[in-house]
């Protein structure tokens, strides 16, 4: 689950990034629809050191500490903090189950609830809950307060709505999204057209393995558009 905190995340970004180019240009700032206009001229044009003024702070939750470890992978911009493993009792932790059978998901559940249950076990003979935690696994839930600027989170969202990236954050990149859609105007300006894919920002996928939803490569970009023009000519 994703919580926007509102009284720390601005609903302006556009306008705030109009408006501190607007200084650097000696512009009028005073008028909110010439910051707007401004500020989404900025971000088209890929002038993104404006983009490190908006923030936004959210609280996760929900999501396995090996997705969580994923998004720490992104440290532009970013601020993090995370539930103590050392001053909470996990015992009866929640977790994420992959499990795509029957029989695959009712093995992950017995494997978690023997954690769970020698984690108890630990406590009762006497040891620390942080030296427990030892025995906590990647799949757990966590919850942290992620704080991070729309120029970082422009990049997670390039990279983490990839059909390449892992399941679970290609899943938390659309919650977010989703979230930040209806929570303005202007974000809903942000996130249809900035918050996608890598590919769909170049017009070619720059991975080694191709899904396929867009081109391979600048070759495979320029083949795409010999084909097309070919069709076109044909049709013609």
């Amino acid at each position: 689950m994703i919580t926007i905190i509102e009284k720390r995340t601005e609903k302006d970004p556009l306008a705030h990034i109009g408006e501190n180019a607007g200084v650097c240009w000696n512009s009028d700032i005073t008028d909110v629809e010439k910051n707007i206009k401004r500020g989404k001229s900025c971000i088209q044009s890929g002038h993104l050191r404006t983009a490190e003024y908006p923030t936004v702070e959210m609280i996760i939750e929900g999501y396995s500490a090996r997705c969580i470890r994923e998004l720490y992978t992104h440290i532009i911009g970013v601020t993090r903090l995370q539930d103590s493993t050392r001053y909470i009792n996990f015992e009866d932790f929640a977790y994420y189950n992959p499990g795509s059978t029957e029989e695959q998901k009712e093995q992950i559940a017995k494997t978690m609830g023997d954690i769970s249950e020698n984690y108890g076990k630990l406590l009762e003979l006497g040891m620390k809950k942080e030296d427990c935690a030892n025995i906590l696994p990647l799949g757990m839930h966590t919850k942290i307060v992620w704080k991070i600027n729309l120029r970082g989170l422009m990049h997670f969202m390039n990279m983490r709505l990839c059909n390449r990236a892992l399941k679970e954050i290609r899943t938390l990149a659309g919650e977010i999204k989703s979230k930040l859609s209806t929570y303005s105007d202007e974000w809903k300006w942000i996130c249809d057209n900035y918050f996608v894919p890598s590919c769909k920002t170049i017009g070619y996928c720059t991975e080694e393995k191709c899904c396929g939803l867009m081109p391979k490569g600048l070759d495979g970009l320029k083949a795409s558009i010999i084909e097309e023009y070919k069709k076109e000519t044909a049709a013609n």
